[in-house]
C-alpha cells in the first residue's frame, strides 16, 4: 500500500515549514505517488507542494479551462524583470527537460558534447539516440566537476557544453567565480548549456547562477525549472535565459504551448520569499533526514544542494537498487565508473524516508 503524502506531510509542518505557512501551504489534497513503492526516493520531488497563491491560481485557472492559453508575456514579463533581461533573452517551455533536450539536438546535430559523470543525462540519451554522442569529463576526486579536464575537451566536433550546477547526482555546487571563469572560455567555441533546475536552494542563488553571463552577452544558455524548489512538478512549467539567437532556436523547436494551470500557478508564486523560505526549509529538513539514516548505517554520503542525496551505499549500487525494490523503495543510480556503489535517494515525505531508514539495514544485510 502506498504511503499518502498528504498525511506524512503534516508531520513536519510544525518544525520545518515557515511562520503562516503551516495551514494554507499544505491545506489541499496530497497526492499519492504513483506505482506500488511505498518511498519513491528515485525521482527528484517537492512534496512541500505549490505555494498558497500558486494554489488559488490553479483553482481559479478552472474557469479557463477550455480554451488555449491565450498569452505567456505575464510569467514572462515578471521572470525578464526579476532577471534584468529584455523578453527576448527569454522563453518558456515544458520543463526543463523539453528546453535541455531540444537545445541539445538542435545545437549539437553533427557533433559531439562535452559533459561531466555522473551528471543528470536524460537529454544526453536522447541525444544520443538521434547521433549525437557525449564525451564524458570524470569528476575530480572530491566530487566536484573537473572544469579544466572539460575545457581540455572541447574539440573540433564539439558543439556544445553541458553543466548541471549544482551537479546532479552529486549534489556538489562549483565554486561560482571558477565557473564564471570557465563559461567565458569555453563559450568562446562552442555554447555552453548550464542547468539550474535547483537554483534556488543554493545559500547565495544569484552568485551562484551563470544568469549574469547572459546579460553581459556570452553565449552561454540557462534553464530553471518550477518543479523542483516550487512544488509543480506536474504542471511543467520552466524557462529558459540565453541570446536572442538561441532564444530564437529553441521557440522554433517548441511544438506546443504551455498549460493554462500551470501558467497560472508559475505567475503566481515567483519570487515569493516566504513561501520559499518554507519550501527550503521542508527539503533541507529532509535532506538532514536522509544524512541521519545513512549516519545510523555507516554509509558515506556527500552533503547535498539539491532535492536529493547521493550515497555510496559500500556494495555494488545495482545489487543494492534490486534489494531496495525487493523491499519497495526506490532509488536512482547514474553512470560513472569511479560510482558503482553509489545511489541517489531523493527528497520525499518523512514518511517515505522514515520507512527507507527502517528497511534500509535489512538491504545492507541482504
Amino acid at each position: 500500500m502506498s504511503i499518502s503524502r498528504r498525511n506524512s506531510l503534516s508531520l513536519m509542518a510544525g518544525s520545518l515549514v515557515a511562520p503562516g505557512l503551516a495551514g494554507p501551504a499544505l491545506s489541499a489534497p496530497q497526492p499519492e505517488h504513483s506505482g506500488e513503492a511505498k518511498a519513491r526516493l528515485g525521482v527528484t520531488e517537492n512534496p512541500f507542494g505549490p505555494s498558497p497563491a500558486a494554489r488559488r491560481a490553479i483553482v481559479e485557472s478552472v474557469a479557463e479551462a477550455a480554451y488555449y492559453p491565450h498569452s505567456e508575456a505575464p510569467l514572462r514579463d515578471i521572470i525578464a524583470k526579476q532577471e534584468g533581461l529584455a523578453r527576448d533573452h527569454l522563453t518558456l517551455s515544458s520543463g526543463s527537460l523539453d528546453a535541455l533536450t531540444l537545445l541539445t539536438v538542435a545545437i549539437a546535430a553533427g557533433g559531439r558534447v562535452v559533459a561531466p559523470q555522473p551528471t543528470y543525462a536524460t537529454h544526453l540519451i536522447y541525444a544520443a539516440r538521434q547521433g549525437i554522442e557525449t564525451d564524458w569529463v570524470k569528476l575530480r576526486a572530491d566530487h566536484h566537476i573537473d572544469l579544466d579536464g572539460m575545457l581540455a575537451a572541447i574539440g573540433p566536433r564539439t558543439k556544445l557544453v553541458y553543466i548541471c550546477n549544482p551537479n546532479n547526482p552529486t549534489g556538489v555546487r562549483p565554486d561560482p567565480e571558477a565557473l564564471r571563469a570557465f563559461c567565458i572560455a569555453a563559450s568562446t567555441k562552442v555554447p555552453v548549456l548550464v542547468d539550474e533546475a535547483y537554483f534556488e536552494l543554493a545559500p547565495d542563488p544569484h552568485r551562484q547562477s551563470m544568469a549574469a553571463l547572459v546579460r553581459e552577452g556570452h553565449d552561454v544558455i540557462v534553464t530553471r525549472t518550477f518543479s523542483k524548489v516550487y512544488g509543480l512538478a506536474g504542471f511543467r512549467i520552466a524557462y529558459t535565459l540565453a541570446r536572442p539567437e538561441r532564444i530564437a532556436l529553441l521557440n522554433s523547436r517548441i511544438t506546443t504551448s504551455r498549460n493554462q494551470a500551470g501558467l497560472a500557478a508559475a505567475t503566481a508564486c515567483l519570487g515569493d520569499s516566504a513561501y520559499l523560505a518554507g519550501a527550503i526549509a521542508y527539503l533541507k529538513g529532509c535532506r538532514e533526514q536522509i544524512y541521519r539514516i545513512c549516519q545510523a548505517n555507516g554509509l558515506r554520503y556527500l552533503p547535498s544542494d539539491g532535492t536529493f542525496v547521493y550515497v555510496d551505499c559500500g556494495m555494488p549500487a545495482v545489487e543494492m537498487q534490486k534489494r531496495l525494490a525487493a523491499l519497495s523503495v526506490e532509488v536512482r543510480l547514474f553512470e560513472g565508473d569511479a560510482y558503482r556503489n553509489w545511489m541517489r535517494v531523493g527528497t520525499a515525505t518523512p514518511a517515505e524516508l522514515t520507512y527507507f531508514g527502517q528497511v534500509l539495514p535489512r538491504a545492507l544485510k541482504g
